[in-house]
């Protein structure tokens, strides 16, 4: 056993820390202050705890005087007092066990009620962070530590106030009654035995804790990986890597049956110390109070109680030494739960931040700089402005700063230095949410809640008509292909929205942010992964929505810009030139020559980017 016990300290005192932290991050959801009635069910919960845990204590009392009184020098009394002493013991057992069972009816709620409060919590803080946290976590892992989170949560709150509370309270009485009742040394070998009990329970619970938390986090890890790899089946099947992603979980698995299985062994070894104490404990009193009864020293009654009173302390304390153990272990699973409390969104609102002024659309970038790793700069102080209701494209090579400029005016990052300006007012100093409301998003890489179409189309602004909804389908070429489905508008699209194409998913995507009403579109290659044909009638059908809105297009595609307004070349971070297209293409620079370029493999007929058809092959599609 003495290979587990070497450099604990700094354990044991960062342990006592993390509890403290966790519980304190928890302790708002179980007392709080906007809901008296959950206050009031938790006070009454515990005042309901604490008579069950003195009528328990009592018990054994009048077990004892009715065993008194029942022995032969006092057969007299046969019809008087033992029957009502008798008639005592059996109504208060009644009163006893009957509130430890309507303690159900409180604590039902304030379980599911804490529950709700601390996941809804979680949830939503999950949600205030920034763009940079959620690409960088595992889905999975992070799923698997909410859900350990809220049952450990609900563990913690009915061991320490439905067991431990009551347990405590009973302990008291007990050690009250012994020592009043009986000579010093009983109570002297009982508080050792409990003392040293109490401290094998503490203590090793704390070296056990050691063993504990990596196995937990490496469950975790294991468990978002096999959730990323169930995420990612397609990829996994295009590969044929079925058994790699096997083996690569497995051994995950086997790292954390081997961290666990090391401290079952050492909760096996701390479980013998336990009732090594304990039947050392009670060993003495029961020799001790045999050998009094002998001499006449004790009664019946009195020798009964004691043993009463052991047993009734032994086998609580054999739980509490299990309990502890899993509230140790509540506590590693709570612990990580409420660290993503620690976690701060990178984009905040400033105090007294105001929603952004009602106004066209105007869009305004200062000298702006960013980079997400400060060694590799992606903006170089890009200056530029789009007049309300005009269209701007963004083109040039990927890895240019494209799609993080269009990140920057959503403020999903603030600038490292500069301005992003819509309507002449600073982003940073706007709500992010009144920001974000007046932006329409439909990004490259559109991703679907598995809902149904119309879920997913009214998403862009919940609790809009079927009407508005069919209206935005119209607009982007997919009312066609719903109306085909044998489900229409309740057809479910999958996971990730996998039972649509490409294509149909983006149409989705347009729907929705056609749907949202914004004053400025942001189109991140929204139509990448459409035909030609397709996608023609698609810039026809955005080019009339988007009519009195600003535009701001990303694409490669340069064949879909040519009607902006304006056109950056982006490349390296820096605006290498602008203008219109005809401009540009007069300038004879880096747009003329990439416009040569996709124009020649048009003319191959290789299609290249060009032709990106959407095949039409899903569960649900039919042809374009």
């Amino acid at each position: 056993m003495s290979r587990f016990l070497p450099s604990v300290a700094p354990e044991i005192r960062s342990g006592h820390a993390a509890d403290l932290k966790a519980v304190k991050a928890a302790l708002p959801y179980l007392w709080p202050h906007d809901d008296a009635g959950m206050r009031f069910r938790v006070v009454m919960s515990v005042c309901i705890l604490l008579l069950t845990a003195i009528l328990n204590a009592l018990l054994p009392v009048l077990f004892a005087i009715a065993i008194d009184r029942l022995a032969p020098a006092e057969t007299s009394l046969l019809v008087t007092a033992p029957i009502g002493v008798l008639l005592a013991y059996g109504f208060i057992f009644w009163v006893s066990r009957s509130l430890n069972e309507l303690r159900w009816i409180l604590f039902g709620p304030i379980e599911q009620r804490v529950r709700r409060r601390l996941g809804l919590a979680v949830f939503d803080h999950l949600h205030t962070l920034s763009l940079r946290y959620h690409l960088s976590r595992r889905t999975g892992m992070l799923s698997r530590i909410q859900e350990r989170g809220l049952e450990a949560t609900a563990e913690l709150l009915f061991n320490l106030v439905f067991v431990i509370a009551p347990l405590v309270t009973e302990i008291v009485i007990i050690t009250a009654v012994v020592l009043g009742k009986f000579e010093l040394h009983y109570a002297a070998i009982m508080a050792v035995t409990l003392s040293l009990f109490l401290f094998a329970v503490i203590y090793g619970s704390e070296l056990l804790r050691r063993y504990q938390r990596p196995a937990v986090i490496k469950a975790a890890v294991a468990h978002g990986k096999a959730i990323d790899s169930l995420l990612n089946y397609e990829t996994v099947k295009y590969f044929g890597n079925e058994e790699y992603v096997s083996r690569r979980y497995d051994g995950e698995l086997s790292e954390a049956e081997r961290l666990t299985v090391r401290s079952l062994i050492f909760r096996s070894l701390l479980g013998v110390a336990q009732m090594t104490v304990l039947g050392l404990g009670a060993g003495g009193i029961v020799l001790l109070g045999g050998m009094d009864v002998a001499s006449g020293a004790m009664t019946v009654g009195a020798f009964v109680l004691i043993n009463t009173y052991l047993l009734q302390l032994v086998r609580p304390l054999e739980r509490l030494g299990n309990l502890y153990r899993s509230i140790k272990q509540a506590l590693i699973d709570l612990e990580q739960m409420t660290a993503i409390f620690e976690e701060q969104p990178e984009v905040i609102d400033i105090p007294g931040a105001e929603a952004l002024a009602a106004g066209p659309g105007a869009i305004r970038f200062e000298n702006v700089s960013f980079a997400y790793d400060p060694r590799r700069p992606i903006l170089k102080n890009i200056s530029f402005e789009v007049a309300a209701g005009q269209k701007l494209a963004l083109v040039g090579p990927s890895g240019g700063g494209k799609t993080t400029a269009g990140r920057l005016l959503f403020r999903f990052y603030d600038p490292v230095e500069g301005s992003v300006e819509i309507d002449g007012m600073d982003v940073r100093t706007a709500t992010q949410a009144s920001v974000r409301a007046a932006i329409g998003v439909v990004p490259q890489d559109t991703v679907l809640f598995n809902e149904n179409i119309r879920e997913n189309i009214s998403f862009g602004r919940p609790g809009v008509s079927q009407e508005d909804i069919e209206g935005a389908a119209r607009l982007a070429q997919i009312f066609d292909l719903v109306q085909s489905l044998p489900d229409g508008f309740d057809t479910i699209v999958g996971e990730r929205g996998l039972k649509l194409s490409g294509g149909e998913k983006q149409r989705v995507a347009i729907a929705r942010a056609v749907l949202k009403q914004p004053r400025i579109f942001l189109f991140d290659e929204a139509t990448s992964a459409l035909d030609s044909h397709t996608e023609q009638a698609i810039q026809q059908s955005l080019t009339d929505v988007s009519l009195g809105s600003t535009t701001v297009v990303i694409a490669h595609r340069l064949s879909t810009v040519v009607d902006a307004d304006q056109i950056l070349f982006i490349e390296n971070g820096e605006i290498l030139e602008r203008g219109s297209h005809l401009q540009l293409l007069g300038k004879g620079g880096a747009y003329a020559t990439l416009w040569e370029r996709q124009q020649r493999a048009v003319e191959r007929g290789s299609g290249g980017t060009e032709d990106s058809a959407d095949d039409g092959d899903t569960p649900y599609s039919i042809p374009a």
